[in-house]
């Protein structure tokens, strides 16, 4: 099969799919640099947040999962891990316990996953206001708005990055539970249709 990104290519989806990775990887930058400037990281092994948030996916979100699960060959393991967990759990079905980063779906993960613990936020002026995360019981970092404001190139700002993804007229979307397994049936679908036509 051609490269996978290739096949989507001319259709809403891969658009979508396209824009949104090269958010992710300018965010990634962003947050490198925030992380170097500030030495703000998230606790070793710890995945707290995997354990009291389930995502919501904007469509574009759901459909890099979608393409990240596709392209690793992993649907019939990620729909399992959605079919056993439970919507009313606190805890996010992709949540790997043992795993290095936590998630089942690190590299496909949402904005809001990406963002937590290496972003500010802004308070009413529109200013960045660091928040330190909360189950770090008091071995937080402590930075100033006026420092935030001096190194303004390399602070990312969750508004600014949640914003991006209205750039299709997405909306805060579904629950994973509901929003990836639609992804993957449209990709799914979207590929037997390239496949069947000779390229």
């Amino acid at each position: 099969m051609k490269d996978l990104l290739e096949a989507f290519e001319g259709t809403l989806a891969g658009e979508r799919i396209n824009s949104l990775l090269s958010q992710y990887e300018r965010l990634g930058l962003v947050q490198s640099r925030f992380q170097k400037d500030f030495s703000v990281s998230c606790i070793s092994g710890c995945g707290k947040c995997c354990e009291h948030y389930v995502p919501f996916l904007s469509e574009s979100e759901a459909l890099v999962a979608a393409y990240v699960i596709i392209r690793d060959k992993r649907e019939e393991e990620v729909l399992a891990r959605l079919n056993g967990g439970s919507p009313s759990s606190p805890v996010c079905p992709l949540y790997n316990k043992d795993g290095e980063y936590h998630c089942a779906l690190y590299e496909g993960r949402s904005l809001v996953c990406r963002l937590f613990g290496l972003s500010v936020s802004q308070d009413k002026e529109g200013r960045p206001v660091w928040k330190a995360c909360k189950w770090k019981e008091g071995k937080g970092e402590v930075i100033s708005t006026e420092t935030l404001l001096d190194k303004r190139e390399s602070v990312p700002v969750m508004a600014e990055y949640g914003e991006k993804l209205t750039e299709y007229g997405d909306t805060e979307g579904d629950t994973i539970y509901d929003a990836l397994p639609k992804a993957i049936w449209k990709l799914k679908m979207l590929l037997s249709l390239t496949d069947s036509n000779p390229a």
